[in-house]
């Protein structure tokens, strides 16, 4: 698929680095965005803890710029604090009409994919490795999952 922008969905982190599985998610965009030098990088993540001096966006963004992305290439939206978020902020960014590809990790694909159609678009996803130490978000999404399947969360 040709497409516009390649939506990066945030992550955990750790400090003002990103974990291993968000890097994960970032390598990935960042093979791609080398393989489609018309692509545009949109990081999406605000900050979450109060803690945190800069947004999800920003580490990702300066991540991206230690792969070789150039700068111009990338767009950062610093409010979204759920994947819900990650796909509504964007789609005002980028316009309704964009082509997207989203990249998260593979065990999220499920979920978000219920999610960006609560958010109204039809972004393709693009799944990164889920990384070596993920056991406990692969758990959480298992849980997650049931309960989106029984109405309780989206």
């Amino acid at each position: 698929m040709q497409a516009d922008y390649l939506l990066i969905l945030g992550g955990p982190l750790q400090g003002d680095k990103p974990s291993e599985l968000l890097y994960e998610r970032i390598k990935t965009a960042a093979a791609y965005l080398k393989e489609h030098p018309q692509m545009q990088a949109v990081c999406s993540g605000g900050i979450k803890g109060k803690n945190q001096r800069l947004s999800e966006a920003q580490i990702m963004k300066n991540a991206l710029l230690e792969l070789g992305i150039e700068e111009q290439r990338i767009i950062l939206e610093e409010q979204a604090k759920t994947t819900l978020q990650n796909f509504r902020f964007t789609k005002q960014l980028v316009g309704a009409d964009a082509k997207v590809i989203y990249v998260t990790s593979a065990f999220h694909i499920w979920r978000s994919a219920f999610i960006m159609e609560k958010a109204g678009v039809n972004y393709i996803p693009l799944p990164a490795p889920n990384g070596d130490h993920s056991l406990g978000f692969r758990i959480r999404e298992r849980f997650l999952r049931g309960l989106v399947r029984v109405g309780i969360i989206i």
